[in-house]
C-alpha cells in the first residue's frame, strides 16, 4: 500500500492523543495546585472513562485506516484496470503502426521493382534503337558506296567510250590522210609519168633511167614514210592504251580501297557495339573519358589478348572496357571477312573506347 494513506489517520490519532493528555495534565497539576492554594468547601467531581474513549478512537482510526486502505485497493484497481487498457491499446496502435509500414514498406518495394523494371526495359530499347541506328548508318554508307561505285563505273565506261570513239576518229583520220597522200602521190607519179612520157621522146633511153630510178627513189621514200606514220600510230595505239589501262588500274584500286574503308568502318562499328553491349558501367565513370585497347584476334574473330594503350587516367574504367573486350570472346562476323584485309587491318589494330551514355 501507500505510505500515504496512513498520513491523515496517524494525525488523527496523534491528535486525539495530544487532547487527551492535556486535558489529563490539566486535570492533574491543576487540581493540585488549587489544594495547595485552598481547600473547596464543596466538590463536583465527573468520572471520565479513558481507556474506554482511547478505544473508541482508536477503533475509528482504524475504521478510518481500513476505508483508506479499501479506497487506495480500489484506487490501484482502477489504476491497474487504466493502465492495462492503456498497454493494450499502445499495443493494438503498435501493431497496427507496424502493420501499416509493413505495408507501406511492401509498397515501396513494389513500386521500387515496377521503376526498376521499367528503367532496365528503358535502357534495352535504348540499346536497341542505338544498334539499329548503327545498322542503318552502315547499310546508308554501304548504298551510297555503291551508288558512288555505279556512278563510278558509269562515268568510267562513258570515258572509255569516249576514248574508243576518240580512237577511232583518229585512225579514221590517219586513214584518211594516208589515202590522201596515196592519192597525192599517185596523181604526182602520173604526172611526173607524163612528163617522163614527153622527155622520153626526147631522150627515150636516159629518161627511163632516170625515170626509174626517180620512181624507185620515190617509192622507197613513200614506203619509209608509210612505215614511219604505220610505227608513229602504233606507237601511240600503244600509249592511248597504256594511258587507259593505268587508269582503270588507279580507278579499280581507288574503289577497292573505299570498299575496304566502307568494309573496315562497318566492322569496326559492329566491334564497338559488341563490346558496349557487354560493358558494365563503372559508378565513377563520366562523359568525356575514353580509353585506347590494343585487341590481338585470331582469323575465326575469338580474342587473343587485349591491354591498354592509352589509358583514360581512371583505373576502375579501363579495367572495365578490357573486360567487356574478353565477355565478347569471339566477334563472329569477322570470319566473312576476306583474308587479306583481315591481315592488314584486324590482326592486330587499336580501338577507341569512348561510350556515349555517361553521366555529365
Amino acid at each position: 500500500m501507500n505510505s500515504r494513506s496512513y498520513i491523515i489517520p496517524t494525525f488523527l490519532a496523534v491528535s486525539l492523543h495530544a487532547v487527551v493528555l492535556t486535558l489529563l495534565f490539566n486535570s492533574w497539576f491543576g487540581h493540585a495546585d488549587e489544594e495547595q492554594r485552598a481547600t473547596p468547601r464543596h466538590v463536583k467531581a465527573t468520572i471520565v472513562d479513558l481507556s474506554a474513549k482511547s478505544k473508541a478512537s482508536t477503533q475509528e482510526t482504524k475504521r478510518k485506516q481500513e476505508e483508506a486502505r479499501k479506497k487506495e485497493a480500489e484506487r490501484k484497481k482502477a489504476e491497474a484496470a487504466k493502465q492495462e487498457a492503456e498497454r493494450k491499446k499502445a499495443e493494438q496502435q503498435k501493431a497496427e503502426q507496424e502493420k501499416k509500414e509493413t505495408e507501406r514498406k511492401k509498397a515501396e518495394e513494389i513500386k521500387k521493382e515496377a521503376e526498376r523494371k521499367k528503367a532496365a526495359e528503358a535502357k534495352q530499347e535504348a540499346e536497341r534503337k542505338k544498334a539499329e541506328a548503327v545498322k542503318k548508318e552502315a547499310e546508308r554508307k554501304k548504298a551510297e558506296a555503291v551508288k558512288k561505285e555505279n556512278a563510278r563505273k558509269k562515268a568510267e565506261q562513258a570515258k572509255k567510250e569516249a576514248e574508243r570513239k576518240k580512237l577511232e576518229k583518229a585512225k579514221k583520220d590517219a586513214e584518211r590522210k594516208k589515202a590522201e597522200a596515196v592519192k597525192k602521190e599517185a596523181e604526182r607519179k602520173k604526172a611526173e609519168k607524163a612528163k617522163q612520157e614527153a622527155e622520153r621522146k626526147k631522150a627515150e633511153k636516159a629518161k627511163q633511167e632516170a625515170a626509174r630510178k626517180k620512181a624507185e627513189k620515190a617509192k622507197q621514200e613513200a614506203e619509209r614514210k608509210k612505215a614511219e606514220q604505220a610505227k608513229k600510230d602504233a606507237a601511240r595505239e600503244r600509249e592511248i592504251q597504256a594511258a587507259i589501262d593505268a587508269e582503270i588500274a588507279e580507278e579499280e584500286r581507288i574503289a577497292q580501297e573505299m570498299a575496304d574503308e566502307a568494309s573496315v568502318n562497318s566492322y569496326t562499328a559492329y566491334i564497338k557495339n559488341e563490346i558496349e553491349s557487354r560493358w558494365s558501367r563503372p559508378p565513377n565513370a563520366r562523359n568525356g573519358m575514353q580509353v585506347t585497347l590494343t585487341i590481338h584476334l585470331f582469323p575465326t574473330g575469338e580474342v587473343d589478348n587485349v591491354y591498354v594503350k592509352r589509358s583514360s587516367g581512371d583505373s576502375l574504367f579501363d579495367e572495365s572496357a578490357v573486360r567487356a573486350v574478353k565477355r565478347v570472346e569471339r566477334f563472329d562476323q569477322l570470319q566473312n571477312m576476306q583474308s587479306v584485309l583481315f591481315d592488314r587491318k584486324f590482326r592486330k589494330f587499336e580501338l577507341l573506347f569512348k561510350p556515349e551514355d555517361l553521366r555529365q
